[in-house]
């Protein structure tokens, strides 16, 4: 099985043991990876990842512009 070795809380290790009593401080890794947080019970990602909005949409006159922008190139190509 995979065990976490925890040390003040923290996943420093990851390994395959036969049995949680190898060695101390050994979890049942049924989630998380090194560097995760663990209070016991609980695995928590110290680093979770961050939603990223999309950034809005163009507006009309936006798409207009950039549109009378790109026929103006165009036209300038002969």
């Amino acid at each position: 099985m995979r065990a976490h070795v925890i040390e003040n809380g923290v996943v420093v290790n990851t390994i395959e043991v036969d049995s949680l009593d190898f060695m101390p401080g050994l979890v049942e890794a049924t989630e998380g990876s090194i560097g995760w947080l663990f209070d016991g019970q609980t695995y928590t990602n110290p680093n979770p990842p961050v939603a990223v909005a999309p950034p809005p949409a163009p507006t009309k006159q936006e798409l207009l512009a950039e549109l009378q922008a790109l026929t103006a190139k165009i036209n300038a190509l002969g």
